[in-house]
C-alpha cells in the first residue's frame, strides 16, 4: 500500500512540476523584445519599470534599508532563542541570567536599528530626494492668486 501511493506521488511530481508559470512569462517577455520595433520594446520596458535611471543615493538607500531589514529579522532571531533559554532553564538562576541578558542586548539593539532606521529615512527620503523633486516643479506646484 504504501509503495503504491509512493509511486502515485512521484507520478503526480513528474506531471505537474514541469509546469511552471514562470516559463510562460519569460517567454512572452523575450518573444515581445524579439518581435517590436525598439520604440515599442522601449515602451515594453518603462511600462515594465525597467529601464528607469537609477541615482547612486536611491541603490544605497535600498542597500541601507536591505541591510537594516535584515538586523530585525536577527533581532525577532535572538528574542526567539533567549525564549527558548529562559523557557528551558528548569529553575537555573545562570541559565535565566543569561536569557535575560540576550534579551535585553537585542532590545537594545533593535533601539539602534530603528534609529538608524529613522536617520536614514530622513536623510535620504528627505534631504536628498526631497530636494530633487521641489527643484523641478516649485513654480507649477504654488497655487495661482
Amino acid at each position: 500500500m504504501k509503495k503504491n501511493i509512493f509511486i502515485a506521488i512521484l507520478i503526480a511530481s513528474a506531471v505537474f512540476a514541469p509546469a511552471l508559470p514562470v516559463l510562460a512569462q519569460i517567454d512572452v517577455i523575450t518573444d515581445k523584445l524579439k518581435t517590436d520595433t525598439n520604440a515599442q520594446s522601449e515602451a515594453f520596458l518603462e511600462e515594465a519599470g525597467l529601464n528607469k535611471d537609477i541615482s547612486l543615493a536611491k541603490v544605497v538607500s535600498v542597500i541601507i534599508y536591505a541591510f537594516l531589514s535584515i538586523l530585525g529579522v536577527v533581532f525577532v532571531v535572538l528574542i526567539i532563542y533567549a525564549g527558548f533559554l529562559w523557557m528551558t532553564a528548569a529553575g537555573s538562576e545562570e541559565k535565566i541570567k543569561k536569557a535575560k541578558d540576550i534579551m535585553l542586548a537585542a532590545v537594545i539593539g533593535l533601539i539602534i536599528i530603528f534609529s538608524a532606521y529613522a536617520i536614514t529615512v530622513f536623510i535620504f527620503d528627505r534631504v536628498i530626494f526631497g530636494s530633487e523633486g521641489s527643484q523641478a516643479g516649485s513654480a507649477e506646484s504654488s497655487p495661482a492668486l
